[in-house]
């Protein structure tokens, strides 16, 4: 409603101009005549939106107006990938993006009752070492408004586990990949660590030599 402030996080599969759903897509213009639509029809107060896909900045780049009360930071500029980092051995896959996991771990250790919009977009920006974190929309929004306003308020995390925290990340953010190549990453990593000679490492090899195609 018109007094509500709304925080969306999207995290999925993009390409210039759209994101993708696990059944459909959305393209920007359909996202930002909606949000005009909203804006106009008193649906918020204010909106927040951060979007985690490769080419995400597409989706807002000369298109997200600065005078509806929206603020929005994506994991990349209109032309590049976004990155899949935390690899886990026993889970065979990567549990978070790059961009995502700095802006969420600055959540845990911030106090961020004070901590603004924008302080957080630049310290994923400066983090975020794999690609180019942008922000869009009425940028004195995320100047004048604190996280906590729509993240909802939480406690700090205890200092020497917010140290850990940090240098645990910034190790393994090393093991960062393109989106668009973490299934032959993930793929590769399996191979590696398969016996020779087996049936798995077989199928592996196939699915490699297709991937690659």
């Amino acid at each position: 409603g018109p007094d509500d402030n709304v925080f969306i996080y999207f995290t999925d599969h993009g390409a210039v101009g759209l994101v993708a759903f696990p059944h459909g897509v959305l393209h920007a213009k359909e996202l930002n005549e909606t949000i005009t639509k909203m804006y106009t029809q008193k649906k918020y107060k204010q909106m927040v939106i951060y979007i985690e896909a490769c080419e995400s900045g597409s989706m807002l780049e000369n298109l997200l107006p600065n005078n509806i009360n929206i603020y929005a930071t994506t994991a990349s500029n209109a032309e590049e990938s976004s990155y899949a980092c935390y690899y886990d051995d026993k889970r065979q896959t990567y549990l978070g993006d790059v961009y995502s996991v700095v802006w969420m771990e600055d959540s845990d250790v911030e106090q961020i009752d004070l901590e603004t919009l924008y302080q957080q977009f630049l310290v994923t920006q400066k983090n975020t070492n794999t690609s180019h974190v942008m922000q869009y929309g009425d940028l004195n929004l995320g100047k004048n408004h604190n996280v906590s306003e729509f993240q909802g308020a939480t406690k700090q995390i205890y200092k020497p586990i917010r140290n850990l925290l940090k240098k645990h990340n910034a190790a393994l953010r090393r093991d960062a990949v393109p989106t668009q190549d973490v299934r032959i990453s993930i793929v590769s990593r399996r191979l590696a660590a398969a016996k020779d000679n087996s049936v798995e490492k077989e199928k592996l090899e196939h699915e490699l030599a297709q991937l690659y195609k």
